[in-house]
């Protein structure tokens, strides 16, 4: 759903049809431009709670390790969607002259979206979703260096560091606006996941969460922002939701595939807006009626191309990295040496 919302809002911020729809209802518009985008809110929670699991009671050795598996997680699709986009820019540049289509990306450009760095390096986003890769990628890298360095056997250390600096980033880093291209702007929505997923791993972790999100509460009696109060209902919802029963029916199934292709989506919907917005500059069509079914056309296309290209480029393409970075990426075991036989 959050992913669903995501892409609403980018059609209503994007292209000549939202233009057109706000016409004959402005306030739809509005709505999906000024609210919808606080959907990221869950996927930041979310992260933080899967990133939370993937850690939860293993000991973090080789965190260097980890933080590359990562990279190569979320870069090779990445770079792949880019180039489509760039590519679906470039035949639409004729076409849509506003000021929201990309520039014509440079070499630098596209080297500084691969390292993840193109915000913190002053580069213009390519695609509507490239920041939030670089700071999922920032929010897991802090996370990783937490657990390494504040790792115990009870794990109580490191649980009361991340609601230490979750509450900092809640009460003071997620109020500076300037700080949205850093991890600490977003921590406080990622470390309520985190905190959310140990909450069931004992009862001190439970109590960690809970004051944490006293102290959530707190923060918004500061300063209300309603990203942060989406934030901490996920949270809470992810913490006292029960296991369901693994029943599989066929809304469960659709819901499945849908969320395993919501990063695809995430990061290949801007294109299809591009290109829907060329032909709609062509067409010549100036209905609003028009303009939202077009609009719901392109919002089911997105979504079909999200499932294909999960299922036959970003799977595909995580195995064959997967499989040949192992050797560079498996830690290398200490050989013993027989001292007497030297």
């Amino acid at each position: 759903m959050a992913a669903q919302f995501i892409v609403w809002h980018h059609l209503s911020a994007y292209g000549p049809m939202a233009d057109t729809m706000n016409l004959s209802w402005p306030h739809l518009i509005d709505w999906l431009y000024h609210s919808a985008r606080l959907a990221v809110q869950v996927f930041l929670v979310v992260g933080g709670f899967l990133a939370g699991q993937s850690v939860m009671n293993k000991p973090i050795t080789h965190p260097l390790l980890l933080i590359i598996k990562r990279y190569l997680r979320l870069v090779p699709f990445y770079i792949l969607a880019l180039a489509l986009i760039s590519f679906a820019v470039s035949v639409s540049r004729t076409t849509i002259h506003a000021s929201w289509l990309p520039s014509v990306p440079t070499v630098w450009q596209f080297l500084a979206h691969g390292l993840l760095a193109n915000d913190l390096l002053g580069f213009e986003a390519l695609s509507s979703g490239a920041w939030y890769v670089a700071v999922d990628f920032q929010l897991y890298m802090v996370l990783i260096l937490l657990c390494h360095s504040l790792q115990t056997t009870d794990h109580k250390r490191l649980s009361i560091g991340v609601a230490l600096l979750c509450i900092a980033s809640m009460w003071q880093f997620n109020r500076v606006d300037a700080l949205d291209i850093w991890a600490i702007y977003f921590f406080a929505a990622y470390g309520l996941g985190v905190l959310a997923a140990w909450s069931k791993r004992s009862k001190f972790d439970g109590t960690v969460f809970w004051l944490t999100a006293l102290m959530a509460i707190g923060a918004l009696w500061l300063e209300y922002r309603t990203r942060l109060s989406l934030a901490l209902a996920t949270a809470v919802w992810l913490a006292i939701k029960p296991k369901s029963l693994p029943r599989w029916t066929p809304m469960k199934r659709v819901v499945h595939r849908l969320s395993n292709s919501a990063y695809v989506l995430f990061l290949t919907h801007f294109g299809v807006i591009v290109l829907f917005s060329a032909m709609w500059n062509t067409s010549h069509f100036y209905d609003p009626t028009t303009a939202f079914a077009v609009t719901a056309f392109a919002w089911f296309c997105s979504v079909g191309l999200g499932l294909f290209l999960h299922e036959k480029a970003e799977v595909p393409l995580h195995h064959w990295v997967s499989q040949h970075s192992k050797q560079f990426l498996l830690p290398k075991p200490r050989v013993a040496v027989d001292r007497q036989g030297l």
